[in-house]
């Protein structure tokens, strides 16, 4: 269809001009700056449209960019017209989540949402009651094939997570470990 025989476009680019301009207010400051994507991690956001990208999981030290990375793929993706909701949340946020008393509501949002990034994940010691909570989101995101994507300088998984977390967050995940020197310590 010609673009001028659409009544809607107009209203169509309105709509992803808005949804842009709402995620880049969302990004944070220090993590709009220019960088290279990394490939596997571009690849994955490709597979946002086809329904096909499972979990993505980036490891490493502090300060090789994978927080930049999670925020480029996925504002690309909203630019190329991604339209799924995207849910961000940080290690303090998901520490305010949890409780207790736990956020239902935002616990709800988190198992609902069609990408939910936890960033951070392990930066703080995670006890019981919050892997409880941590598996019912996730456990419930896998089950319907949402993906999580995770963030950590986590080398042991199972021993933070346990296994049957560690085992829903590695199944189909595309699992990057970004490597370098730390960018903050470079400003």
């Amino acid at each position: 269809m010609n673009p001028e025989d659409d009544p809607l476009a107009e209203w169509r680019s309105e709509r992803l001009r808005r949804r842009i301009e709402n995620f880049r207010a969302r990004r944070p400051p220090m993590l709009q700056h220019k960088g290279v994507l990394n490939d596997d991690v571009a690849e994955w956001g490709s597979r946002l449209f086809d329904e096909t990208a499972r979990n993505l999981v980036i490891t490493g030290d502090p300060g090789v960019a994978k927080t930049w990375n999670v925020w480029e793929v996925l504002e690309r993706a909203v630019r190329a017209g991604y339209v799924g909701t995207i849910l961000f949340a940080t290690s303090a946020e998901w520490q305010e989540v949890v409780g207790p008393p736990p956020d239902f509501d935002r616990l709800r949002l988190m198992r609902n949402a069609d990408v939910l990034v936890l960033d951070d994940l392990g930066s703080s010691r995670i006890n019981e009651w919050q892997r409880e909570k941590l598996l019912g989101v996730v456990d419930e995101r896998w089950q319907h094939a949402r993906p999580t994507v995770v963030t950590s300088n986590m080398d042991d998984f199972d021993a933070a997570l346990g296994a049957r977390l560690t085992s829903r967050l590695g199944d189909g995940a595309t699992t990057v470990e970004l490597e370098g020197n730390d960018w903050r310590a470079g400003r």
